[in-house]
Order: C-alpha cells, then sequence, then structure tokens
C-alpha cells in the first residue's frame, strides 16, 4: 500500500494529480481546485507551484485549503462521501518522495491529465468556450451576452501554441514516471495531438501506465473501429498497461441532446455496445449530474444494468464544478428528492466499488437537497437557458416542462 500523510483533510490527488490546460495556460491538482499558472517558464515543475505546495502543507496540518477543495469540503459537510475519500483507497499512486519522506510536499506527479486543445464537435450547456470549439464558434457569431449573472464571450486567449511544444518536451523525459495518463478535449479524437501522442507511446512505451481516454462517442463508427484496432495494437506490443476507454453520457433521451448539444443518442448508444463487445478494454461511463439530467437519469441507470448483464462498467460522476454556479443541483430546493430515490434505488451493490459509486451519490443527493430555492440562481438559469433556445433554435420549456413551475419565484 501506498505510503502517504494520514489526515482530516489530506488528499491524494493533491500529492500525485496534475491536469494541464494547454490552450488555457494553467495547470491544477484535481478540476475542482485553485489553478495556477501554466508557462514555458515554469512547465517543467507544473506539479510543484506555490499553489500546489501550500494546498499540501495545509493539508498536512489538517486545514482545509483555503483557495480550494471546497466542493469535496461540502461534500463531507453535508455528510456525504467526497471525490477525497473515494480517493485514498486507489493503490500505487502515491509520488515516489513519499516513500523516503512521508512529510514531503515537492513531489513528481504519477497520474497526469491533459487539454490539449478545444477542438470539439459538442457544445454542451455546461461546458465554456475554452473547452469547446464549437461554443467558441457560437458565442464569436452571436456576441457577448451579459444579464443577471450570466455572462457569456468567446476565449480571448489561447496559449496552445505557447505550451504544445513544452508538454511534447516534458512527456518525452517523464512519461517512464507516470503509472496514469488521462486525456480530454474537447473531442480527443477529433485532435491531432492525440494521435502524436499514440505515435509517441509505441515509439517510447510504458508498460506500466494506463491510459484513460475521455470521449462523447460523437464518432463514425469505421472511425471509431481504426482508434481501438490501435489500442489493441499497444496494449500486445506491452506499450500500455491498460487502456480506458470513458464515455461521457448524462442522462438519457431529449434531456441528453438538448444538454449535451450536438449528440445523437442512437449513435452513441451504437458505438458503446460496440465497445461493450471489446472486452480487453476497461469501459467506463462519466456523468455530469446539472439541474436539467437529474430527472432522466433512472433512464440511463435502466440501460446501465442491461448493458451490464455482458460485462463491467465503472460508474463515474460529479456535479457541475466549478461553475457556472446556476447548473448547481441545489438551487432548486428539494425537488430532486424523489428522484434521487429512485436513482439510489436503481445503483447495484453488488461489488466494493459499486457500494462506493452509490455512497458517493447518497452524498451529492444530500448536496442536492435544500429548504429554499435559490432565487437569484433561478433567474440566471431561466436567463441562460433562454439565451441558448435563441442561439440554437431549442425550446426549454417543452423538454423540461417541469421547471415552468419554477418561473413563479422569478
Amino acid at each position: 500500500m501506498d505510503k502517504f500523510p494520514e489526515t482530516k483533510t489530506s488528499c491524494k490527488l493533491k500529492w500525485a494529480w496534475s491536469t494541464l490546460y494547454l490552450n488555457r495556460g494553467l495547470t491544477n491538482s484535481c478540476h475542482r481546485t485553485a489553478e495556477s499558472e501554466l508557462t514555458v517558464d515554469n512547465f517543467d515543475n507544473f506539479h510543484n507551484t506555490p499553489v500546489k505546495l501550500s494546498d499540501r502543507k495545509a493539508m498536512l496540518n489538517g486545514e482545509w485549503p483555503e483557495s480550494s477543495c471546497q466542493y469535496c469540503k461540502n461534500i463531507e459537510l453535508a455528510g456525504g462521501v467526497s471525490d477525497r475519500m473515494r480517493q485514498k483507497n486507489v493503490p500505487y499512486t502515491a509520488p515516489v518522495e513519499l516513500k523516503t519522506n512521508p512529510l514531503a510536499t515537492n513531489v513528481t506527479p504519477t497520474h497526469v491529465e491533459v487539454f490539449f486543445s478545444n477542438v470539439c464537435n459538442m457544445a454542451c450547456l455546461y461546458c465554456i468556450p475554452e473547452v469547446s470549439s464549437q461554443i467558441n464558434a457560437e458565442y464569436k457569431k452571436f456576441g457577448n451576452f451579459s444579464k443577471h449573472g450570466v455572462n457569456l464571450a468567446p476565449a480571448s486567449i489561447d496559449h496552445y501554441p505557447d505550451l504544445v511544444n513544452s508538454f511534447w518536451n516534458w512527456f518525452d523525459n517523464n512519461f517512464q514516471s507516470l503509472s496514469r495518463l488521462h486525456i480530454l478535449g474537447g473531442e480527443p479524437f477529433y485532435q491531432t495531438e492525440f494521435y502524436t501522442l499514440l505515435q509517441k507511446i509505441e515509439s517510447n512505451p510504458n508498460p506500466n501506465c494506463e491510459l484513460n481516454v475521455v470521449t462523447n462517442l460523437k464518432i463514425n463508427k469505421d472511425k471509431l473501429k481504426s482508434i481501438v484496432d490501435q489500442f489493441k495494437s499497444l496494449l500486445t506490443t506491452r506499450c500500455l498497461k491498460r487502456i480506458d476507454i470513458t464515455c461521457s453520457i448524462d442522462c438519457w433521451g431529449p434531456e441528453q441532446e438538448y444538454v449535451r448539444w450536438g449528440m445523437d443518442i442512437g449513435q452513441w448508444e451504437e458505438n458503446f455496445k460496440y465497445l461493450c463487445d471489446q472486452k480487453w478494454l476497461k469501459l467506463d461511463i462519466n456523468q455530469t449530474i446539472s439541474p436539467l439530467t437529474i430527472k432522466t437519469m433512472p433512464d440511463l441507470l435502466v440501460r446501465l444494468a442491461k448493458w451490464r448483464e455482458t460485462r463491467k462498467i465503472g460508474h463515474w460522476f460529479s456535479v457541475v464544478t466549478p461553475g457556472p454556479s446556476y447548473m448547481f443541483t441545489n438551487i432548486l430546493g428539494n425537488v430532486f428528492d424523489k428522484d434521487f430515490e429512485r436513482i439510489l434505488e436503481l445503483m447495484p451493490e453488488d461489488r466494493d466499488e459499486d457500494i462506493d459509486a452509490k455512497e458517493y451519490m447518497e452524498g451529492i443527493a444530500k448536496y442536492s437537497s435544500a429548504k429554499n430555492v435559490n432565487v437569484d440562481q433561478l433567474r440566471n438559469l431561466v436567463t441562460y437557458l433562454d439565451e441558448k433556445d435563441r442561439r440554437r433554435g431549442t425550446n426549454w420549456e417543452q423538454t423540461f416542462p417541469w421547471l415552468i413551475d419554477f418561473k413563479k419565484y422569478l
């Protein structure tokens, strides 16, 4: 088992994990926490920025970092199981420095997550232009929008040209130290850097590393098959230890196609069933839980149970974070209490990971239930949906008729 500092606030992610947003010029340890500037000058030490070092020192003292970790803090205060708590039992993640100094704060990452660029073929409702080229194009077309607490504007800066070479240099020198590598988008399957990465792994194998790719599965099936063939070759030649495909989906039906704008749910299901047949792949689904996805989450969970009849499928999820705050699940009072009861009924308890997932969902359910409607955030949500409908030709009142009744608070 890993040697790791155990305090009431310590989190393995803070010591082991770094996320790199190359186009945004930012880095953090866990995407829910405070960000640090990422530059050519500090790139080789992105895992030990002043913010990250300060957060680790606070955790060693049993304190919650001042600028980070509010998400887990709030989940735990509500009596739920947080990401921090779930990470405690993940083995083989501790940096090598902790073997000789269990209180070390300047350490080497074992898990790295990379956002190369915002190239994407979808425009999810809770996403931002820095992560979706489709959203950025929409914002450029319609111009800036600011009303109440809603502010929409295209991405202003792209650091990718400055940082991409720094990443490749770092990768060439440090890939062997990684036990896990995550690739996110935009949409990785539409980014040229993803295929460059596969070529580099083929020429510089790390048989101790797991590769995880997060995809929206909006892709031609023949192209998906070609990518899967590349994955199989990398495993057969021991270039990697394991390959995970994490498929993004939040709920089901028209509600899902509204929230994950650009999605064809029939195409998603066809591609997912194909992946289910590839038993040598580790397969997961990942949900982003927002006020607009909770009511049809049970429909997704019924299908997940059916898919699990033929193979193991991991289940990951979280609420929208760090924002926008009008997409938080606790702004509508206790309207979702019955929905979460149904969701929890549908979640299995057959394995330890099932129990962990259910406990985590119980924490989100507790966090999502509030005594009162947050009128300011409700107004922001309605304002946002009205503007999205104007731009996209959609109609949120037809898709989410249950939400209309909340307009009485405005």
